[in-house]
């Protein structure tokens, strides 16, 4: 777990935060009229009381990635979610961004961090994004369905983000991977057991190892993603395939639950080890690679920008 000083001491080392988004207050909606919603500059949700299910679409001031802030909002509304859990059945997530769902980790964040050697507070950053992919691999326990629709590039952290819902959606013609080992690192907020429990390790090994980015068809095909969608009309697969869900929701969840006693379910203690080899690992790269990762992110601002 962050504690509240590795938290408070990443926001000043970050400022507003590494993408440059506004440290903006968060409003919550009135717990009265169904549960507690945030809204803010990185995030934008919404609760459809006909189907209890909350759409939470993170949006991009910055890169589009995982800034400390988006984090923050992110791992909010989802405790916010947890402690409202009888008036909710589902979870969507998804992004604002047309054609992008998430790049990943804030690379220019742990580029800085790996050079001041600050292993702390890039365990600090890991650890709270794997608190957040966890929360959607056991949503299940609170009687929640978490449900990832990607209409756009999902890569690295984005990736793990959608792998750890218990329904991945695509679009077609989406771009998807993990880029990480092409700067000589790996994804470590739990990219292989998250492929594991769809796949055979060796998909995991090329997928991984190989830096394969590949299409949403192909991941389709490897059984990463479950259902497939025409360009524009993902929203409208997810509200059918809910829609479909929701008369027999408590026999789903009684799946669900079951299936986090196989031994493939992911514990919590697996995803903080893995996270701590990926700090090791981060610290152990070269100056070629920080390079690398800091061209990455000079790519990213350009796509911003365009």
């Amino acid at each position: 777990m962050v504690t509240a000083m590795q938290a408070r001491k990443l926001e000043n080392l970050t400022g507003a935060s590494a993408g440059g988004e506004p440290a903006l207050k968060v409003h919550v909606g009135d717990a009265l009229q169904g549960p507690r919603l945030v809204n803010s500059a990185s995030l934008r949700t919404e609760y459809i009381d006909s189907l209890r299910t909350i759409w939470m679409r993170m949006n991009y001031v910055g890169r589009a990635c995982f800034t400390p802030c988006l984090m923050k909002d992110v791992r909010l509304q989802q405790r916010l979610v947890a402690s409202s859990s009888k008036d909710v059945d589902f979870l969507v997530v998804a992004s604002e961004m047309p054609g992008v769902f998430n790049l990943g980790g804030d690379l220019d964040l742990f580029r800085r961090m790996v050079i001041s050697r600050d292993r702390e507070n890039l365990l600090a950053y890991a650890t709270d994004c794997i608190e957040g992919i966890y929360f959607a691999i056991d949503a299940c326990r609170s009687g929640i369905v978490t449900i990832a629709l990607v209409e756009g590039e999902a890569l690295g952290g984005g990736l793990e983000c959608a792998l750890s819902c218990d329904i991945v959606v695509a679009e077609r013609g989406v771009k998807m991977g993990f880029p990480e080992m092409m700067f000589n690192m790996f994804p470590g907020m739990g990219a292989y057991p998250l492929i594991l429990r769809r796949a055979a390790p060796h998909i995991a090994d090329e997928l991984i190892a190989g830096a394969q980015i590949v299409t949403s068809e192909r991941l389709h095909e490897l059984g990463l993603i479950d259902h497939l969608a025409e360009p524009g009309q993902g929203e409208r697969v997810v509200r059918r395939l809910i829609a479909q869900i929701k008369s027999k929701h408590n026999g789903y969840i009684g799946y669900l639950r079951a299936k986090r006693h196989s031994p493939y379910a992911i514990q919590y203690e697996e995803l903080l080890r893995q996270t701590e080899e990926w700090v090791d690992c981060a610290l152990g790269i070269s100056d070629r690679d920080l390079r690398l990762m800091e061209l990455l992110v000079e790519s990213q601002d350009r796509r911003r920008v365009a």
